[in-house]
């Protein structure tokens, strides 16, 4: 995964007013950098001071301001007061501002960006705080990153950069290994799938079987549920495996040589029944035995002799409240009682096996919370074809500390909340790790839908590796540090025409983060362009960003971005970093306290990082199918303005012209009448320099401008 899949470190800073933002740049909003935990509100470029904007800063690396009102004036311009724009909340003036709160004596420039030294042309009684020299060691070195294991860079403590910093990781924390990059932070770990855990001396053969990002072994079945090598744990070697065995189909059953709590039937091994339940192998002579041992309407069941009439095999039931393991059979139907439904959904997910030939439904029956009395074993793996669906009333699965949620790694595997019974997925106050993931290119087909993902220590959901995964209506992940994290070739689409909101808002980092060769398909539907808009799909009151696309420069996995609301982050509606791969088309960014769109360059220097060259923004018609934006991308003083800009161009030097034709600015929708747009040509962040203190568009530096038509700017 990029660096961007936490940014605790700024979190923590800019409480805290204790770091600096450092590098010269046409200020618009946050870090650039995918291994810089930078506030999305102001932007870092490695351009001189002379072009900057407020919210920009002085040295060489971006961190974040020190919070509202205490943040660095080094991009005021010449004529105008200064306010941070990378703050979180309503910008505010400087702590070194003259007692009129107005910089009186703007920054000096500087042809490569001050040294860490304080201003000394600042005005006020002090310099800026946030000028303060950063303070970590050699490169790659182990640092506090504002609470969380950080990596030093260029003498700034940063986020790691996932995978690719999981050697330095080790290398920092571990003595040489057993640390991984994970999420942004350098932690304990040796596995991200299974196959990392075939060197000699692993623990075992499974990631994340007992401790997340750990290899261990297995001790039961049920942590091979929806394993693609097996539903069966070999409790000898701790692998998943098929079940194959030798047998008579006899009753009393026989033991499965690898796992004493199977039975062997004829030759498939089956679970056995929980402690407290009687085993059988089924058919007529597991009839007459499980008979014999209950009573004359006792059938065997499940691979258990069980009271409760057979079912359907493709529709089990399970009741946290009334259900049993060890007398239900999952079926409460044909006048069955409710006490035969299971209790677990791991005793479900067990039975049903990873094979399933036709659809299954595990209908969880509420109201309940899971686990209640019985345990569950997490993290919950849904089968091939199996859909997990509630009814009767609230579901709230809490998942246990270290542990993640529910994996979809089999094809067409499905979650969703039913009609009068929602479905929550709880971090309980982040310490479960992840909501939902899914990280296999077998997981084709997956879906979730109508359910609340919540408070999850990493992301309320993953998509990984190659993993895919499609999002419908009435999804919400909020309380994480990203809603939603797509990374690696993981591909998710979310398609809302209409219907229940699905929503990404109010997490601590991102509404939805795309890194590496990741891509999101997203189609919404805007409801209504009024403060506050309205739409089937929103990224609203995220603290970094709505939306932020950092993919490794010159991907070619496209992502698309069609009705969406993106309103009130701290930072940025939207970031698109240069190199990506992205086009957006009748969106509204509004009211965020930097710009509605910024596009910045990536690390380091090299003209991939700052291509601007597949970003489309609204296409004039330059390039063969070509369309306006039909964006709203600004608002009028007072409207839901964007504090910066409503599009930032915050690249380097020659990166060329940003196509954001045909989209909605302050005074003229560009995509119907022709007009004049405002243009701060020092950067995105000093107001006060545009017409009537809102800026359409912002950027600075030689070889740099977008393409507003019909409209036009100065």
């Amino acid at each position: 995964m990029s660096s961007l899949g936490s940014r605790r470190g700024w979190l923590l800073a800019c409480a805290a007013g204790s770091l600096a933002l450092n590098v010269g740049l046409s200020g618009c909003g946050g870090s650039s950098s995918p291994r810089l935990g930078g506030q999305d509100g102001g932007n870092d470029s490695p351009s001189s001071e002379a072009g900057e904007g407020e919210g920009g800063s002085d040295a060489t690396m971006p961190q974040p301001d020190g919070g509202p009102g205490s943040g660095d004036d080094s991009g005021d311009s010449a004529t105008a007061p200064g306010e941070d724009s990378g703050e979180t909340g309503t910008p505010g003036p400087d702590a070194a501002d003259s007692a009129t709160l107005a910089d009186t004596s703007p920054d000096s420039p500087a042809t490569s960006g001050e040294s860490g030294a304080p201003d000394a042309s600042d005005s006020g009684s002090a310099a800026d705080a946030s000028d303060a020299a950063p303070s970590c060691g050699a490169t790659n070195a182990a640092c506090n990153n504002g609470g969380a294991n950080g990596l030093c860079e260029a003498t700034v403590c940063s986020s790691c950069t996932d995978p690719t910093d999981d050697g330095n990781c080790s290398a920092a924390y571990g003595g040489g290994s057993g640390y991984l990059c994970l999420a942004g932070v350098c932690s304990a770990g040796n596995c991200r799938t299974d196959s990392d855990c075939t060197a000699a001396g692993a623990a075992g053969p499974l990631c994340g079987v007992t401790t997340a990002n750990l290899c261990g072994k297995c001790t039961t079945d049920s942590q091979c549920a929806g394993n693609a090598a097996g539903a069966f744990c070999n409790t000898t070697s701790g692998a998943c495996v098929a079940g194959t065995c030798a047998g008579a189909g006899a009753n009393p059953p026989l033991t499965c040589p690898f796992n004493g709590a199977d039975i062997c039937c004829t030759t498939t091994c089956q679970p056995g029944a929980p402690t407290g339940a009687t085993s059988c192998c089924p058919g007529s002579a597991g009839d007459t035995y499980c008979a014999g041992k209950l009573g004359a309407s006792a059938t065997c069941s499940n691979g258990t002799c069980s009271m409760c009439a057979e079912g359907s095999g493709t529709a089990y039931t399970v009741d946290p409240v009334n259900g049993s393991d060890t007398a239900g059979n999952g079926n409460v139907a044909n006048g069955n009682p409710n006490t035969c439904a299971f209790r677990t959904i791991t005793r479900a997910l067990q039975v049903i096996g990873n094979t399933a030939a036709f659809a299954v439904t595990v209908t969880v029956v509420g109201p309940a919370t899971v686990p209640n009395t019985a345990a569950e074993t997490f993290p919950l793996a849904i089968p091939q074809k199996v859909s997990l669906v509630t009814s009767g009333g609230a579901i709230t699965i809490n998942v246990p500390q270290g542990q993640p949620g529910i994996v979809l790694n089999a094809p067409n595997a499905s979650v969703a909340g039913g009609a009068g019974a929602t479905l929550t997925i709880s971090g309980q106050g982040n310490k479960g790790t992840l909501g939902i993931t899914a990280s296999s290119a077998s997981s084709t087909g997956t879906t979730i839908s109508n359910l609340t993902v919540s408070s999850f220590a990493t992301a309320g959901i993953l998509v990984q590796n190659a993993g895919v995964l499609s999002i419908g209506a009435g999804v919400t992940s909020t309380g994480n540090p990203d809603g939603l994290h797509i990374t690696n070739t993981g591909k998710v689409t979310i398609n809302v025409p209409s219907g229940a909101a699905t929503h990404f808002d109010t997490n601590t980092v991102h509404g939805v983060l795309v890194s590496d060769n990741g891509s999101i398909a997203l189609t919404g539907a805007v409801t209504s362009a009024a403060v506050p808009p309205t739409g089937t799909i929103t990224t609203s009151h995220n603290t970094a960003a709505g939306i932020w696309v950092e993919q490794t420069p010159g991907s070619t996995a496209q992502n698309t971005i069609t009705g969406l609301v993106s309103y009130a982050n701290a930072g940025n509606g939207l970031r698109f970093v240069g190199g990506s791969n992205v086009t957006l088309r009748g969106s509204v960014s509004l009211a965020n306290v930097a710009s509605g769109v910024i596009v910045s360059a990536g690390a380091g220097a090299a003209s991939a990082s700052n291509s601007i060259a597949n970003i489309d923004l609204g296409d004039p018609g330059t390039v063969v199918g070509g369309s306006f934006g039909d964006n709203t991308l600004q608002a009028s003083l007072g409207n839901g303005e964007n504090g910066n800009a409503g599009v930032c161009l915050a690249m380097r030097a020659n990166a060329g012209t940003l196509l954001a034709a045909g989209n909605a600015f302050s005074a003229t929708n560009c995509a119907t009448a022709a007009g004049v747009v405002t243009l701060n040509d020092k950067g995105c962040g000093n107001v006060a320099a545009c017409t009537g203190n809102v800026c359409d568009i912002g950027y600075s530096l030689a070889g740099n401008d977008i393409n507003v038509s019909l409209c036009m700017h100065p």
